[in-house]
């Protein structure tokens, strides 16, 4: 169990520093520092979690191997952006002793896994994934083959960890407030949309003067405004890259629904249905404003909305039970055309540079992170806000609560196919997403003032920029 010591001293991964080995509280280190890195046997940069127990999980099963292996771990819990911009540059250096053996963080699988396999700089983790390969989901494999244009194949250059999927949110309680209920939320795309709106009208009419319908995302800042544009874009049927990674965005068909698809979802904030400050908002910005009452629905990738509310009783949270039962959780309305919307699952990974000290031990680690009771101690420390990519995984007695209204809907949801990501399929595209295209093509619209038609022939362009560049990697 880890001490309030302990977790005190693993606050300053916040600051740059890490631990260098987990059962030795001397080895502390600043990013970069070389000394600790030469002394341990493995370099496993982590992202810092969102609740103290992911930190506290990954820490025991990192302390566990130390003494199974006999070997030491230098473990650093780092910020998303620090790990994003770190390993970037260091992957230019080979043979730097400041490269990590082992990176996770939820930034891999959109732009950092896809990038680096594309350009030979990860390990092939198939030695790792082929002995356990009946464990995972067809979608957790699909997700982590990445081309390697340099030797011409595709391979397992990241191993799946966990699951994220795509959920909507919404407080039942304000709906009642207008005399409406759960029932009354539509399916179809268009009243969907329309129903916020309404809501939002007699809202401020009784009330809640200040409220806003739609939670939207609108800004540069993490993974939410391409999370919800793209869910747009899906809706019309827009058709970005086909299975064989040819681009397709230019033809004339997929321009003109790109061009309604940006039209319509600008037009929530530049209509007053979504809050001014969507602009400025990182990846917390829509929960915070949900929790607080701002927004009446919102777009989430995990269960972490209600589950902030799902807490142990006490004389300081007696409305927290409440609330978890307000907030309503639910599926993705229909596409335009009357057919299932379905998520693009978001498979959340670990990468070993092709370069790093220790391969052989970063190879070791992880398949000992994967053994079932590690992946599972693992993601209950995230206390159901995501998924396992094992379906053996379910049988944890997390998810056997089958009355539990947000488990329950995301069950269901987990089990619907899955959109197969632009990037996976191209790795260009973990470009476009480390230069938030997709975002700045919203900000085109709502701050530059330009209109859907210029944003998306912008967008287009840069896209097709970024893929001819790609092409030239050989």
């Amino acid at each position: 169990m880890l001490t309030r010591r302990d977790f005190t001293r693993l606050s300053l991964f916040g600051l740059g520093l890490g631990l260098t080995n987990c059962s030795d509280p001397s080895h502390l280190s600043q990013l970069g520092a070389v000394a600790s890195v030469e002394k341990a046997d493995l370099t496993i940069w982590w992202e810092q979690g969102f609740l103290p127990e992911e930190n506290e999980q990954v820490i025991q099963i990192v302390r566990n191997w130390e003494k199974q292996s006999g070997q030491t771990v230098n473990l650093k819990l780092l910020p998303i952006d620090l790990i994003d911009q770190e390993l970037s540059r260091l992957v230019k250096e080979p043979g730097n002793p400041k490269l990590p053996d082992i990176v996770y963080s939820v930034g891999v699988d959109p732009s950092l896994g896809p990038k680096l396999a594309w350009r030979d700089q990860l390990l092939d983790l198939s030695e790792v994934i082929q002995p356990i390969k009946d464990r995972y989901t067809p979608v957790a494999l699909s997700q982590v083959s990445y081309r390697n244009q340099v030797r011409g194949e595709r391979s397992y250059y990241a191993l799946p960890l966990w699951q994220a999927d795509d959920y909507i949110h919404y407080w039942g309680n304000l709906i009642e407030a207008i005399d409406l209920s759960p029932a009354d939320v539509p399916t179809d795309w268009e009243p969907f949309w329309k129903f916020w709106q309404t809501a939002q009208t007699q809202l401020r009419s009784k009330s809640h003067p200040k409220i806003y319908g739609l939670g939207l995302c609108m800004s540069s800042l993490g993974f939410d405004t391409y999370t919800s544009l793209i869910m747009f874009l899906d809706a019309y049927n827009v058709e970005v890259v086909n299975p064989e990674g040819d681009f397709l965005l230019e033809a004339p068909e997929n321009r003109q629904r790109m061009i309604a698809a940006l039209d319509e979802y600008t037009r929530f904030f530049l209509e007053g249905y979504v809050p001014p400050t969507a602009v400025e908002w990182t990846g917390s910005g829509n929960n915070t404003n949900f929790l607080d009452g701002s927004i009446l629905m919102t777009q989430n990738l995990t269960l972490s909305i209600p589950l902030t509310q799902k807490l142990p009783a006490n004389a300081y949270n007696q409305d927290a039970a409440i609330r978890y039962h307000e907030i309503v959780t639910i599926e993705r309305p229909r596409k335009l055309d009357g057919t299932d919307l379905l998520t693009r699952k978001g498979i959340k990974q670990a990468v070993v540079p092709k370069a790093c000290p220790h391969p052989e031990a970063a190879k070791n680690f992880l398949a000992y992170l994967v053994e079932p009771q590690n992946l599972n101690r693992l993601i209950t420390g995230f206390k159901g806000r995501v998924l396992p990519v094992m379906p053996q995984l379910f049988e944890n007695s997390l998810w056997s609560n089958s009355t539990d209204p947000h488990l329950s809907a995301a069950l269901k949801i987990a089990q619907r196919p899955s959109l197969t990501p632009y990037e996976v399929i191209h790795s260009a595209f973990s470009e476009v997403q480390s230069q938030q295209l997709w975002a700045k093509t919203v900000l085109k619209v709502i701050q530059d003032k330009a209109s859907p038609i210029e944003a998306s022939d912008w967008t287009i362009g840069q896209i097709k920029s970024i893929w001819a560049e790609w092409e030239k990697v050989s």
